[in-house]
């Protein structure tokens, strides 16, 4: 998604409407796309063909800037140079940052909340218009990614700046007052002006998708138990690293070691730290965050999430309580920079003792490096021992800088063997594979041929379905300009998974409806769905299809040929229903769509001019020709004898507006999910436009005419 983003953008057009994957989405609309995080697009621009590694960077950029911030936010605490080091080692690749590294929106929004925190603290320390400013447009960089991460962090920033403001309160002269809390509202309002279109294109998409709101028992579904707590003390207690894993959600959801040396530090030095009233406050604020959302990511075992989900606006949209994980990795680390900036390293014995039980611990955790039919990781066994030799350097007298370097070292060390981070280390560029996948070369080359004008643009030829097939096959398929009935996404227009049926993950079996029975059935017919990619041992005899040609086979896959409308036609007859009647499905499977089509009025307010637009066109028939078309305006060369229905094989999702020779004309529903229009005789133009404000518009409007 961010590639056509950038692709798009470097060839001059939108990007707000991708049509490789769904049929057609709105891509602007969904935060995953990460279209307005500025950092991310600013480095895809930078290449003209941007790969997976050099998106990776920009992942792993995010997480540069939040290391900074990080560093600099413990500076303002006032932590000394080893509490920093190790409390923006444990941000930067401890627990969930390095476990869940690919979840790259949720990234950048936890790469930025320390440089929000940073800019909160910075305006309570001297409240100036400027750093209010500041703080508002880090605010609208979080925004822009509304994710529930981002929920969380608004709902900590709000608390971290309120906690400040008490303390501060009574040390303030009155115009600080006034300029701290006006600061806040400016920032507020800032932040709001600056994320707008990306909230409101959200809330419209949101609200007519698969999930305008999620049951108690769908949010809680992925929820941890206090036995993923473990991994705190032990990195492969549940057997996340090696092993069968053997706790609940996934197992990059539960992993929170942040290493053995900051573990220790932090416990040496939380007594002093407390005892200190310079970071007692800070301290207590950061327990309570940890706490807060362990309880959240506890779900449906505490009442504490379910009380949240009936009495907080918000969280009902959200799913996986296991994402407060990040917000407690963030706590953590500042809470351990805190406690670990306590412990006086200058004292010979002082680290040696702590080298001593670091290398201890490590060798526990080494030695518990096995599972079912996997024996011992003996590679981890290098931690401890650079954690020995480090006890054993330290013995002499050595300077600050020294000690620092020696703690980097076995934090490095410590991680490199016990962080879960396989997407990086472990799975390879996917991405570049499928590149190189002879089926998806197949299909490209079949759909060059039929006149297919490069990934920006998009000329009305044919699509695919991808069945059965692992998850590179749902998404990758648009850096290879092939338009696809599939994606992989949480988040999609509720009628398409009611007609078509998703993928409820990137992997698993081809999903059925009523209507799409199998990738022969009469809608993928409908779609234009000419070429079907499988696997290589898929069962075909059970497929309704008329015969199947195969163009290409290999060891894993095997691509076949069928016969589909085109994607845009001309049918003669058209039926209409009952405002939200759609067709059975035996109806649906046996009618002949090249010359019937359903038509379906959103409202009972369109009705009339529907009826009367099925009098105007009944008979007609036209020849249709494409004309030039992008991602955002498709463009038909129609010419009839009298006035015709012309069905185009694209979603009637809000936002499309219809033209005739540059004239607003009405389109309907047809087939349930599909656009058709009655153009009148002789020869005409029609162009379909999608514009993001009308769909907020029209949702805004009436979002049940969408549902």
């Amino acid at each position: 998604m961010a590639y056509f983003n950038a692709h798009s953008l470097r060839e001059g057009v939108a990007p707000w409407w991708n049509p490789y994957i769904f049929a057609g989405y709105p891509q602007i609309a969904d935060p995953q796309a990460m279209l307005f995080s500025p950092l991310l697009t600013g480095w895809m621009l930078l290449r003209s063909e941007p790969t997976m590694s050099w998106f990776v960077i920009g992942a792993l950029l995010h997480l540069y800037v939040g290391g900074l911030s990080m560093l600099a936010l413990l500076r303002q605490l006032r932590v000394n140079d080893v509490g920093t080091l190790v409390g923006t080692a444990v941000f930067m690749a401890g627990g969930v940052a390095a476990s869940r590294i690919q979840h790259v929106p949720i990234l950048i929004v936890y790469s930025l909340a320390p440089l929000a925190m940073f800019c909160v603290l910075r305006l309570a320390n001297a409240p100036t218009w400027p750093r209010a400013l500041a703080l508002g447009a880090v605010a609208a960089m979080l925004l822009v990614v509304p994710v529930q991460l981002t929920y969380l962090t608004g709902i900590m920033l709000a608390g971290f700046a309120a906690a400040l403001a008490i303390r501060r309160w009574p040390t303030w002269c009155r115009r600080a007052r006034e300029t701290y809390l006006g600061g806040l509202a400016f920032a507020a309002v800032v932040a709001l002006l600056l994320a707008a279109p990306q909230l409101l294109f959200t809330y419209a998409f949101v609200a007519i998708s698969n999930r305008p709101e999620l049951t108690l028992g769908a949010a809680t579904e992925l929820s941890i138990t206090w036995s993923t707590l473990q991994t705190f003390l032990l990195p492969n207690a549940l057997h996340n690293l090696r092993g069968s894993y053997a706790g609940p959600a996934d197992a990059i959801e539960t992993f929170y070691w942040i290493g053995a040396l900051p573990l220790l530090l932090s416990l040496l030095g939380a007594k002093k730290a407390w005892r200190e009233s310079s970071h007692r406050g800070y301290l207590l604020f950061f327990l309570a965050v940890a706490i807060t959302s362990m309880l959240f990511m506890l779900g449906r075992h505490t009442g504490f999430y379910e009380a949240l989900y009936y009495a907080l606006p918000g969280v009902k949209q959200f799913r996986r309580p296991s994402d407060a994980g990040y917000l407690l990795n963030l706590a953590v680390a500042l809470a351990v920079g805190i406690a670990s900036s306590h412990v006086d390293l200058s004292s010979r014995s002082v680290r040696v003792a702590t080298l001593t039980g670091t290398t201890a611990w490590l060798l526990l955790a080494s030695l518990t490096m096995r599972g079912e039919l996997e024996g011992w990781q003996a590679a981890t066994i290098v931690a401890p021992i650079v954690s020995l030799s480090a006890a054993i350097l330290l013995r002499r007298q050595i300077s600050q800088q020294g000690v620092l370097w020696a703690v980097a070292f076995v934090i490095v060390a410590d991680y490199r063997a016990f962080s879960l981070n396989g997407e990086f280390n472990q799975r390879g560029d996917r991405t570049a594979k499928f590149m190189k996948n002879g089926a998806a070369g197949a299909v490209a080359a079949a759909l060059a041929s039929g006149g297919s004008d490069g990934p920006a643009r998009l000329a009305l030829g044919p699509r695919i379905e991808a069945a059965d097939l692992p998850a590179n096959w749902k998404n990758n398929v648009i850096l290879r300009a092939i338009p696809a009935t599939q994606g992989y996404g949480p988040l999609r227009w509720a009628m398409w998974d009611r007609w078509y049926g998703p993928y409820a993950d990137g992997n698993g079996p081809r999903p059925t409806s009523p209507y799409n029975p199998d990738p022969t059935s009469n809608l993928n017919r409908l779609l234009g769905v000419r070429y079907i990619v499988a696997p290589a041992a898929a069962d075909i005899s059970a497929w309704t299809s008329p015969p199947l040609r195969q163009i290409h086979a290999d060891a894993h896959s095997q691509v076949l040929e069928v016969d589909a409308l085109p994607r845009a036609f001309s049918p003669r007859n058209a039926t209409i229903l009952d405002v939200r009647q759609n067709p059975s499905p035996e109806a649906f499977a046996s009618a002949n769509l090249a010359n019937t089509v359903f038509l379906t009025p959103r409202s009972q307010g369109e009705v009339a001019n529907l009826r009367q637009a099925v009098e105007n066109c009944a008979g007609g028939s036209a020849t249709v020709k494409n004309g030039h078309t992008t991602n955002v305006r498709v463009t038909l060369q129609v010419e009839a004898h009298r006035a015709a229905w012309i069905v185009l094989s694209d979603l009637d999702f809000p936002g499309w507006q219809a033209e005739v020779d540059s004239v607003p004309a009405s389109h309907y529903r047809a087939n349930g999910l599909l656009r058709a229009i009655c153009v009148p005789a002789g020869r005409h133009e029609v162009t379909f436009g999608f514009n993001p404000w009308r769909m907020v518009r029209l949702v805004l409007d009436d979002a049940d005419q969408w549902r």
